[in-house]
């Protein structure tokens, strides 16, 4: 029961920074991405063949293998991440694309590069993906001893990328991405350069996606295109929606509702002899039954984003109410 919990709480840490990320793009500056879930894999990827052996054809083909130590692998995990980010930013963000438009072409992209992945196995292997990759901290570390290392360190990584998400929502860059998600024109007018604010966003939650993905391979050592398609990305949007868009606090809460509740502790129901995927398949119904609940009775979240208010100082009155004395200095009422 400890090594299943330990599990848990390794896969909540990995769907948290997951989920923060996305919150940046969609919660905080409203991009719609649809292919977020690639800079997760490019992170895995990369991590596996930065810190993995040299492929041995014809069982393994993949490029790279150079046997680099973890450290290397999250760096280089990070910055493919950013850079794949960048290019996808560049070219669905600089069409000026809104709405359903720049979701299709992030849809558009994520499929292509599934497809990419999936069928050149000089890349990465094609559908078996990538194996073997080494786990960190050593080889000579017993299961559990390395579960209870693993997950203190996977808690530090998403401390640390809470810490700098709550910072970007209060900081005044994070007050103009809320700007820009409410009305991009009106922004525009103000000065603001959208294109590179969104950019910046973009990259930004690329990187942590990255980070995710490359955390992700060093567990689970094994990464293939079964573990990233589409519907992880809306997986994504529902721990988003479920805890708040634009909350940190409330994705962090709908990214443990979800995965905890509707993922692994589901995983403990007793399966039926004459059906053994029904619970597979609850779990695939259940999740988009509670995201169109969610958007339906309480779009906000359970913890909405809470904005600043704007408060008038104390040597001038609230001109927005009108008071007696006010009205009674009216010059339109005076006889």
């Amino acid at each position: 029961m400890i090594q299943f919990s330990l599990t848990s709480l390794i896969f909540l840490g990995f769907q948290v920074i997951l989920v923060l990320g996305l919150n940046v793009q969609f919660g905080l500056t409203g991009i719609l991405n649809l292919a977020f879930i690639v800079f997760y894999a490019a992170g895995a990827y990369t991590a596996g063949v930065i810190t993995g052996p040299a492929p041995k054809p014809p069982g393994l083909r993949h490029i790279a293998g150079w046997n680099m130590p973890f450290y290397v692998g999250i760096a280089g995990a990070m910055l493919v991440a950013g850079v794949l980010a960048a290019l996808v930013g560049a070219i669905a963000l600089g069409r000026r694309l809104r709405g359903s438009y720049l979701a299709i072409t992030t849809l558009v992209v994520a499929v292509v590069l599934l497809s990419v992945v999936s069928q050149e196995q000089g890349l990465f292997d094609g559908n078996l993906g990538l194996l073997g990759v080494p786990v960190p901290f050593g080889r000579g570390l017993s299961n559990d001893v390395f579960a209870y290392v693993y997950a203190c360190f996977v808690l530090v990584v998403v401390a640390l990328c809470f810490i700098v998400c709550e910072w970007l929502r209060r900081s005044p860059y994070g007050r103009i991405l809320r700007l820009i998600r409410e009305d991009d024109v009106a922004a525009s007018v103000f000065g603001y350069n959208v294109f590179k604010f969104k950019l910046v966003a973009f990259i930004f939650g690329g990187v942590l996606a990255g980070l995710s993905g490359c955390l992700t391979i060093f567990y689970v050592g094994s990464f293939s295109p079964g573990g990233w398609g589409v519907g992880e990305t809306l997986f994504t949007l529902t721990c988003v929606f479920v805890g708040g868009a634009g909350s940190t606090t409330g994705v962090v809460l709908g990214a443990s509702v979800i995965s905890l509740v509707f993922v692994q502790l589901t995983s403990l129901l007793p399966t039926l002899q004459s059906n053994p995927s029904l619970i597979l398949v609850a779990r695939g119904m259940l999740i988009p039954l509670l995201l169109i609940l969610v958007l339906r009775f309480k779009p906000t979240g359970v913890l909405p984003e809470r904005l600043p208010r704007l408060a008038y100082p104390p040597d001038r009155p609230n001109l927005s109410r009108e008071t007696p004395a006010t009205a009674s200095a009216d010059p339109r009422s005076a006889t």
